[in-house]
């Protein structure tokens, strides 16, 4: 069977994209699963474990449908909130110390910020939340977990060197409390569908709590307003079209670009670009065997492509330096006009530049015909839970559960946007943040726990636009195959074997090394581990069939 495409509801449900070069180091889930059994038994244990029960939440009627990968769209909050629980349910939990990251300006400390205050009071708890930048998050939670006290909760990055092996040396087992339908016990955790928990799986178990993802992962975001000021094609059909709107998109002398992430690091326009050259999302299979992205001819083919949009002058000078905020403000202010970036990004670039037009541009085949789209991952990171007895465990899930409340509850409401005539005002539906909103209203509990995710609400037309891309790429999604198998070798090189491929694709796109180096670098990850990975791969693949 060749599962270079995977259309099926089953075979989406398993994948998740893992972006450019990250391909070849793995995904999250695909490095969980580990611990002190063989091998084997591990993906014996994962394949036979019983995910949690999913029951949707059927309080509130969307104003455009769900579909198979395809979000609903809401245009306002219901009139009539659902008050969705009775109670604090953080009651008797006392201090609970948070380790999460953010991505925006950390708020206020809780002394100084009423609606943290609010939030305590209404959860029954003291939300200790240590909030630590994106850019400096890796190293905090490598310190912290080499440490000896960790926190009640903490937010695992994907990249974590040997995730397995943490989470079962250093966090709770939460299999007892939400396989199958001991999850009922939490109805909103009940809410996350399945393609969002299988990146929880570890060790044999549940190990973790997620942070919602939609299966339509990153996207091409475009300004539309700037294309259309230069009367140019906002719909390519082909590399050369794309090529020909990036260079009416750039002047340099206005300082503007068409481009600001190459993508050398994960994403940006090398993996539109794979995209469009028919790359697998990370790996294909085919007869059992499996091929990873870097072995195929299309990865050169976009590097090549990649380069000479680099030469051409396409890309922001500051491009290979950039950091991820940088992006979004070129954006924002017009210096580029396309982004790579998750599909959540587009309420978020219209709330900090209102007076801009967002769209999104779906990646067309390399030389014409119908394009393709990369699953994203079911979730943004694995929550864990710190080891404890069963009645602070079942204390951190209740609080879990909080956070975890669907669009339609007042629960959401509030933590969403806090306290209306105090955090927003309301029209038509649509929460406006006031001035305090904006600063006090930013503690990253999205990156923590989440609800499963939805488009708006906000204007008409523009959830209709959201609505009507994901409706035109959900068809045409790409699923990775590895994810939800396990590879021990994965679990222990990932990390090391993205390096190696990281360093070379970084001189090709710059045009300081040759094309043909590629091939040696590809030689090398193979010999380092990626031979043995994708044996791996296939071992734990034959045993699900």
């Amino acid at each position: 069977m060749n599962q270079h495409r995977v259309l099926s509801r089953r075979g989406l449900l398993r994948g998740a994209g893992a972006l450019s070069l990250a391909a070849a180091a793995g995904p999250l889930t695909a490095a969980c699963g580990g611990g002190n059994t063989a091998d084997g038994d591990t993906a014996a244990a994962n394949a036979r474990l019983k995910l949690p029960a999913y029951i949707p939440f059927a309080g509130v009627e969307p104003d455009l449908p769900a579909g198979d990968n395809l979000l609903p769209g809401f245009y306002g909050y219901p009139a009539s909130l659902v008050a969705a629980l009775s109670g604090r349910p953080g009651e008797g939990a006392g201090k609970v110390d948070i380790l999460v990251n953010t991505f925006n300006p950390v708020p206020p400390a809780v002394g100084g910020n009423k609606y943290w205050q609010a939030l305590n009071d209404r959860v029954g708890a003291e939300l200790a939340f240590n909030i630590v930048p994106d850019a400096d998050y890796g190293t905090k939670l490598t310190t912290t977990i080499a440490g000896g006290d960790l926190p009640d909760m903490v937010m695992l990055q994907a990249s974590t060197p040997n995730l397995p092996a943490v989470l079962k040396a250093k966090f709770a087992d939460l299999t007892p409390y939400l396989s199958g339908d001991a999850v009922k016990e939490y109805p909103f955790l009940a809410n996350t569908p399945e393609f969002s928990w299988r990146p929880m799986i570890a060790n044999g178990g549940i190990y973790g709590l997620p942070t919602p993802r939609a299966s339509i992962g990153n996207m091409m975001f475009t300004r539309d307003d700037l294309i259309a000021e230069r009367s140019l094609n906002p719909a390519p059909q082909s590399y050369r079209e794309f090529v020909e709107l990036c260079k009416g998109l750039t002047d340099a002398k206005a300082g503007r670009w068409a481009l600001g992430d190459t993508g050398v690091g994960g994403g940006g326009a090398l993996m539109f670009v794979l995209t469009m050259a028919g790359a697998p999302n990370g790996w294909s299979v085919e007869g059992g065997k499996f091929t990873n992205a870097v072995e195929t001819d299309a990865y050169p083919k976009a590097l090549d492509a990649v380069a000479a949009m680099v030469k051409q002058g396409l890309f922001h000078p500051d491009a290979f330096s950039a950091t991820f905020q940088q992006g979004r403000d070129w954006f924002g202010t017009g210096k580029i006009a396309l982004k790579v970036d998750g599909y959540a990004a587009w309420d978020i670039l219209l709330a900090a530049y209102r007076s801009i037009d967002v769209g999104a541009m779906a990646a067309p085949a390399f030389d014409g015909g119908e394009g393709r789209h990369l699953t994203g991952g079911g979730s943004f990171a694995v929550t864990g839970i710190k080891k404890g007895d069963e009645v602070r465990i079942k204390q951190l899930l209740a609080i879990a559960n909080w956070m975890a409340a669907p669009f339609g509850t007042a629960e959401h409401l509030f933590r969403k946007f806090g306290v209306e005539g105090v955090d927003y005002t309301m029209q038509d539906g649509v929460p406006t943040p006031t001035k305090q909103g904006e600063t006090n209203v930013k503690i990253p509990m999205q990156y923590l726990i989440d609800s499963p995710p939805i488009l708006g609400p906000g204007k008409k037309t523009v959830v209709d636009k959201q609505y009507a891309f994901h409706k035109k790429v959900a068809p045409l999604l790409v699923a990775d195959p590895t994810v939800g198998l396990y590879s021990a070798t994965q679990a222990a090189k990932g990390s090391a074997l993205s390096k190696i491929l990281s360093g070379a694709l970084s001189e090709i796109v710059r045009g300081n090394k040759p094309l043909s180096d590629w091939s040696g670098t590809v030689r090398t990850w193979r010999q380092s581990g990626g031979d043995q990975v994708r044996k791996e791969f296939e071992a734990a693949y034959a045993k699900q069939r």
